[in-house]
């Protein structure tokens, strides 16, 4: 009898030196940072376009996407700080944007992807904040009048990496492209990247630049930095576009992207017929087919391709 008591008094001992350390090792496990954040500000202060917010650990995104292009303003909000990615074309849309900001209630800064207008042109709005860009965009926009007369400080140039509103983003480009230089840049903590209008999600490019009768092949260059951006940043979380919200199957978007400028590059070169036989001979027929060929995805800059886009008399992109 007494041998079974001793039995019994151990078998607690033991159990209970196993439950006390198995909450010990409870105890020394690293717990994961989680922000709590306050609720986002309501979407319809966005009365122009549409809002999105995704919520992880210790970082917050809201893409707001303005008008038909559409236009993308992407906002990366962490617990103390706010970085605001591209800022829409228009004051109209930026006057949304800057009640939405202030929503927010949190000190900012602002970084462009590239100096075209539809990126830049909500500037006017935010001239107390400091604006940064990859160095050779920063540069650009420096020198750009349209730019300056918006806003008046200078753009922070970045070669390499910089941290920003308590993340750190590397910035790099890829030049004559979409345009000149097409900056994007990527945090690699949180595994996002910010690709500016290197990639469009389901909406049609904005392919002016395309000279193919000179020596510069302009979307050989941009689908040679596609494939490095695949190669790149395929295993990331999110990839934030300048046209149309966020993709998390980045490989994918990139692909759509890469059939979408072959099929355009045949096209105009008039070695990939029309669906309705024959080969284009105008700036029209050009888009009219990729719109046949992708019925759904939205007007981004496809339009401003054609003669008269900018100004009357304006040729349109130099095709042909």
């Amino acid at each position: 009898m007494k041998y079974l008591k001793l039995k019994f008094l151990l078998a607690v001992i033991f159990t209970s030196t196993l439950i006390i350390s198995c909450n010990n090792d409870d105890d020394n496990t690293p717990k994961e940072t989680v922000v709590e954040f306050e609720t986002a500000p309501a979407s319809s202060i966005i009365t122009t376009g549409v809002v999105e917010v995704i919520t992880e650990n210790t970082v917050r995104y809201h893409t707001i996407d303005f008008g038909s292009g559409p236009y993308t303003v992407t906002i990366v909000e962490t617990e103390n700080n706010i970085v605001i990615v591209d800022l829409g074309p228009a004051p109209t849309f930026a006057a949304e944007l800057e009640t939405y900001i202030d929503a927010i209630n949190k000190p900012g800064t602002v970084i462009i992807t590239h100096n075209h207008g539809d990126h830049y042109g909500g500037a006017t709005n935010f001239t107390d904040l400091d604006f940064y860009a990859q160095s050779e965009v920063a540069n650009q926009l420096n020198n750009t009048d349209d730019f300056t007369s918006l806003y008046s400080k200078k753009v922070n140039g970045v070669n390499n990496t910089q941290v920003i509103g308590d993340l750190t983003f590397t910035f790099d480009k890829v030049s004559n492209a979409e345009t000149g230089e097409n900056g994007y840049f990527y945090n690699e903590e949180h595994k996002v990247i910010f690709a500016g209008d290197l990639v469009y999600n389901l909406a049609h490019p904005y392919l002016r630049e395309y000279t193919p009768k000179d020596s510069e092949n302009e979307l050989d260059n941009w689908i040679t930095g596609l494939n490095e951006l695949k190669t790149n940043f395929s295993g990331y979380n999110h990839i934030f576009v300048g046209h149309n919200n966020s993709r998390t199957d980045i490989g994918t978007v990139i692909n759509e992207n890469i059939t979408y400028l072959q099929n355009a590059k045949n096209i105009i070169n008039g070695t990939k017929p029309l669906t309705s036989g024959g080969t284009v001979t105008t700036h029209q027929q050009v888009i009219d087919e990729l719109q046949v060929l992708y019925p759904n995805y939205k007007e981004g800059g496809l339009l401003l391709s054609l003669p008269d886009a900018f100004f009357p008399g304006d040729t349109g992109a130099d095709w042909f």
